[in-house]
C-alpha cells in the first residue's frame, strides 16, 4: 500500500461491481476517541445497500454458547495462576479496572483481558463503536450480515492456546502501567486514522500466533467481503488492525482484482 493516507475508511471498486463499496476500520471500545470519524462512516452507509461487521451483532445472544467463553470444566484461574501472583493481579486489576478476579475465575483468561482492556479505556459512549455503527445501519433498514459468524470468532479464541492466555493477563496485571499507557497510545494512534502503525500493533500484540489471529482471518474477511461487494455496495466495518500489511484485507482485496484507494 504505497498511499499511506491517515484514514479508516477505504474505498474499493471493481469494473463489474455494481458502484464502490467501502471498508472502514474500527475499534470495539466506547471510547469517545474511537468516534472521530463517525461522520464519515454515516454517509457511506446511507450510500451502500448492505452493512457488514466481522460478525452480525445481532447474532450474538442467540448464538453464544457460554461453554466456548469459559475454561474446561474443573479449571480456574485460581488453579492455573499461582497464588502469590493471582493475588497481586487481582489487586491490581480492582483498582484500576473495577474488576475482581475472583468473580471470574471461571472464565477463559483472553475474555477476562478483553473484558479489562475495554474498562481501562474510557467509556464516554453509551455503546462501543461497531455497536454504534451497526445500530444506525439498522435504523436506515439497512440488512447486516456477519463476515465471519459469531461461533467462527469464539472458536478461534479457543483454539488460543491456554499456557499463552493464562501468560498475557499474568503480564498484562504485573505491567499494568505500561499496559494502559500502550492502550491509551492505540485509541490516539486509531484518532489520528493511522491503520498502519495500528497494525504493526496488532501483529506485535498477537505475536506467535498472527496466523490464527491476523492472517488467516484477513485472507477469509477479504474473499468474503469480495463475494459481498461484487453483487451489491457493501459498507464493511471491521477492526481497524486487520486493514494494513503486505497480510492485511485491503491487500488481499487487491489481489482478488479491488482497486484500494482512500474513501
Amino acid at each position: 500500500m504505497k498511499d499511506k493516507k491517515k484514514t479508516l475508511l477505504w474505498e474499493i471498486r471493481r469494473e463489474e461491481a455494481p458502484g464502490p463499496s467501502y471498508v472502514f476500520g474500527t475499534m470495539h471500545v466506547q471510547d469517545q476517541r474511537a468516534f472521530a470519524f463517525r461522520e464519515q462512516a454515516y454517509g457511506k452507509i446511507a450510500q451502500c445497500d448492505i452493512m457488514a461487521l466481522e460478525f452480525d451483532l445481532g447474532e450474538a445472544p442467540a448464538g453464544m454458547d457460554p461453554s466456548l467463553l469459559r475454561l474446561p470444566e474443573g479449571l480456574t484461574l485460581t488453579q492455573l495462576i499461582p497464588d502469590k501472583k493471582f493475588r497481586k493481579i487481582r489487586k491490581v486489576f480492582r483498582k484500576v479496572a473495577g474488576i475482581d478476579l475472583y468473580n471470574l475465575q471461571y472464565f477463559s483468561p483472553i475474555v477476562v483481558s478483553n473484558l479489562i482492556n475495554e474498562r481501562i479505556l474510557s467509556q464516554d459512549m453509551p455503546l462501543s463503536l461497531d455497536e454504534h455503527l451497526w445500530k444506525y445501519a439498522r435504523s436506515l433498514g439497512k440488512p447486516v450480515v456477519g463476515i465471519e459468524s459469531y461461533r467462527e470468532q469464539l472458536e478461534i479464541l479457543r483454539q488460543m492456546p491456554l499456557e499463552h492466555q493464562v501468560a498475557s493477563l499474568v503480564e498484562m496485571g504485573q505491567h499494568i502501567r505500561r499496559h494502559r499507557r500502550q492502550l491509551l497510545r492505540m485509541a490516539e494512534i486509531y484518532k489520528e486514522g493511522d491503520i498502519f502503525k495500528l497494525y504493526r500493533t496488532a501483529r506485535r500484540s498477537a505475536s506467535g500466533l498472527r496466523q490464527l489471529l491476523l492472517y488467516r482471518r484477513n485472507r477469509i474477511m477479504a474473499e468474503r467481503l469480495s463475494e459481498l461487494a461484487a453483487g451489491q455496495r457493501v459498507f464493511c466495518a471491521i477492526g481497524a488492525g486487520h486493514l494494513a500489511g503486505g497480510k492485511g484485507v485491503l491487500r488481499y482485496l487487491k489481489r482478488e482484482g479491488w482497486r484500494v484507494r482512500p474513501g
